[in-house]
């Protein structure tokens, strides 16, 4: 009898453990493992040539743009992959300023709003936040926003090459002096990931010379790390 008391007992006791450890969990995803993504977005009416730019931006590296030219109502959508090195310093931005919680109004009390508005956004699980400013004194925060400008520079460029390339070969070189000059500028986010794209057109027999030449010396300056990504860590 005394057995299949204590045999009682113990059931029990285990029945009361596992009740109270099920009610102490939470199975929802908890914020801090859910994936972040980012998005950055630079508008200004004023700027006729690029209007607005909108970039968002998966914890992946995977990346849509989107942006107006001129004063076409036309959104113009390119895909693309960030290196790795590239969504580690984002991420580290974004970690370091505790972007998510914090409450810092990053706009600076000079108004630089003639040269358009950034706003800049995460997302994690079921928390969110987004942060508008023309002019910030906050560094990490203006790295963020350069960083994402220069991902918008580089990849606007690539797709111009792209379409003088099929549409007016004859541009080719005059589109190559201007990205050879935004990568001097450090408005280029990754100078490394153009490389494909010129070995292509140095090694084009169809190209002009002058532009396979351009395409050339490019390629050997960035072998020679001459251009500089904007990145601070780099």
């Amino acid at each position: 009898m005394r057995r299949e008391w204590v045999t009682a007992f113990l059931l029990s006791l285990f029945s009361v453990c596992s009740a109270l450890a099920e009610s102490g969990q939470d199975h929802s995803i908890e914020p801090a493992s859910a994936e972040m993504s980012f998005s950055y977005k630079f508008e200004n009416p004023r700027f006729v040539h690029l209007p607005l730019i909108e970039i968002d931006l998966a914890s992946s590296g995977k990346g849509t743009i989107r942006f107006k030219r001129n004063e076409s109502d036309e959104i113009i959508d390119l895909e693309f992959t960030l290196m790795p090195a590239t969504v580690a310093r984002i991420r580290q931005l974004y970690s370091q300023t505790g972007f998510l919680t914090s409450t810092e109004d990053y706009q600076s009390k000079k108004d630089f709003s003639h040269l358009g508005w950034i706003t800049l956004a995460a997302n994690q699980g079921e928390r969110s936040r987004e942060a508008r400013f023309n002019y910030t004194a906050n560094l990490q925060i203006d790295e963020l926003a350069t960083i994402f400008r220069a991902i918008a520079t580089q990849h606007i460029h690539m797709f111009d090459i792209e379409n003088v390339q099929q549409y007016q070969p004859l541009d080719l070189a005059r589109q190559l002096d201007a990205l050879e000059n935004e990568l001097r500028l450090e408005h280029i986010a990754e100078p490394e990931s153009l490389l494909t794209a010129l070995r292509e057109i140095a090694g084009n027999d169809t190209a002009l010379l002058i532009a396979r030449n351009k395409a050339s010396r490019i390629i050997a300056d960035i072998g020679k790390k001459k251009y500089k990504s904007p990145m601070k860590n780099k």
